[in-house]
This record gives structure tokens, C-alpha cells and sequence, in this order.
């Protein structure tokens, strides 16, 4: 087993020695424990700082997304520890801290990307508490916030990996565009419907309506960006596409 990855080390290394190897392998382990105190530290810091910023704010059942806010953000810290901290690690081989720089900041964009979503995920809980969420309902524009969110970390991470531009990247999207419109289709036909739903009132939480040709009977309780869900008078859950509403009849 030992000579095996002995073998294994000589690949990576051609010209190194055993002492090169140790003192590799020791620093790439003590890089590896620092990067892991660094997020144990900053979730300690970060998870008592932050119940006295939001004490005010009514916060109740989103204490789960403030929980996975804060671990996000805490797992930035050790990707930045081990992005700067690669550099000093002695005998790599060639090429080595450029890909984990790399993948190090494909992690921290990603990272910001899922926090930024339990952001939004808050402000919609909070805003539906209030008396107007129920006319007009933000759901569906906090979800397409998000897709957009998601599809522009992707082209950044997309963009790092690659060593190129975003620009570059979305000129060449210009030459997709048809192919994009065709698999978001039922996106974009919901957030039209969703505008219009949005400044006409035509449907509201709590609404009853019917619409025979889908089964539909009951009381409206969610209004997404790609489906309505309504509760049956027989205790079931019927989910209708949202542009379903401008294009078929419906009672309400």
C-alpha cells in the first residue's frame, strides 16, 4: 500500500523527494485545518451577531433560512483561506494553484448565489404576512429573481472555469436565443400571466374558483410564478399552470 502511494506521489512529483512530498502533504493538511477553524470561528461570531440585528424584525418560522443564511456565508470563509493560502503550500505541481483558485472561487460564487436565495426566501415570508399579499402576491417575481440570480452565477462560474469573459459568453447566448426561448417557454408564458394576474386582480389567496375543463374547485391558497394550487372542496390539492388563467375560462 505504501509503495503504491509512493508510486502515486512520484507521478505528481516526477523530481520530488519524500521530504518534498512530507512537507507538501503537512502543509496542504495544516491549510486544510486552518480553512476549517476559519468556519467554525466565523459561524460562532456571525450566529451571535446576528439574533441582535433581527431581534426587531418578526422573524418566526424563518429561523431555518436565517440558520442556512449565516452557514452559507460562513463557508465563504474557508474557500478564501484556501484560494490565498494555496499559493505558500511549497512543491505543487505546475498548474495546481491556478485550477484550486479557480474552483475556489466557482465555490464562493455559488455559495453567495444560494444565500442571496434564502434572502429573497425571508423578504417573501415576511411580506406575505402583510394585509396586501393577498391581492398581490410577490412569489412569482421572488422566484423568476432567483432563476435570474441562479442563471447569472452560472455564467460567472461558467466564465471563471473557462478563463473568459461573461460578456464573451453572453454574445454567443445572442446565437441561442430561439433554443432559449423554446425550453423556458412555460417560464416566460407564466410571468406574463403572472404580471397581468398581478395588476388586474383577477385572481387573489382565498379566491374560489372553478374551471370544470381541469377538475378545479375550491379555494385558491398559492400563487407561484409557474403554478396556482387550489383546495378542492373535497380536502384535494389541484396545481394549475399559471398561464392556464389568461388562456383557458375560468369562474371566480
Amino acid at each position: 500500500m505504501t509503495q503504491r502511494l509512493l508510486l502515486r506521489l512520484q507521478g505528481l512529483w516526477p523530481d520530488g523527494s519524500s521530504e518534498q512530498w512530507t512537507e507538501a502533504g503537512l502543509s496542504l493538511l495544516l491549510l486544510l485545518l486552518l480553512a476549517w477553524g476559519a468556519n467554525w470561528l466565523t459561524k460562532q461570531i456571525v450566529l451571535r451577531i446576528l439574533p441582535r440585528l433581527l431581534g426587531r424584525l418578526p422573524l418566526e418560522d424563518e429561523g431555518r433560512h436565517v440558520s442556512a443564511f449565516v452557514a452559507r456565508l460562513s463557508n465563504i470563509v474557508p474557500a478564501l483561506v484556501i484560494r490565498n493560502g494555496i499559493a505558500v503550500v511549497p512543491y505543487l505541481p505546475l498548474g495546481t494553484e491556478r485550477v484550486i483558485g479557480k474552483l475556489c472561487m466557482a465555490f464562493i460564487i455559488l455559495t453567495l448565489a444560494m444565500a442571496m436565495d434564502r434572502v429573497l426566501t425571508i423578504a417573501n415570508d415576511l411580506y406575505e404576512r402583510r394585509p396586501e399579499a393577498a391581492s398581490r402576491p410577490m412569489k412569482g417575481y421572488v422566484q423568476l429573481l432567483k432563476i435570474l440570480l441562479y442563471g447569472a452565477a452560472a455564467i460567472l462560474v461558467i466564465a471563471g472555469l473557462i478563463g473568459q469573459s461573461p460578456v464573451l459568453l453572453l454574445s454567443g447566448f445572442g446565437a441561442m436565443a430561439a433554443v432559449l426561448m423554446l425550453v423556458f417557454k412555460d417560464t416566460l408564458l407564466s410571468l406574463v400571466a403572472s404580471v397581468q394576474i398581478g395588476s388586474t386582480e383577477m385572481v387573489r389567496l382565498g379566491d374560489w374558483i372553478e374551471m370544470p375543463q381541469l377538475n378545479v374547485d375550491g379555494n385558491v391558497t398559492d400563487i407561484a410564478l409557474h403554478t396556482i394550487t387550489v383546495q378542492n372542496w373535497d380536502k384535494t390539492l389541484s396545481t394549475i399552470p399559471t398561464y392556464r388563467l389568461i388562456t383557458d375560462s375560468f369562474r371566480n
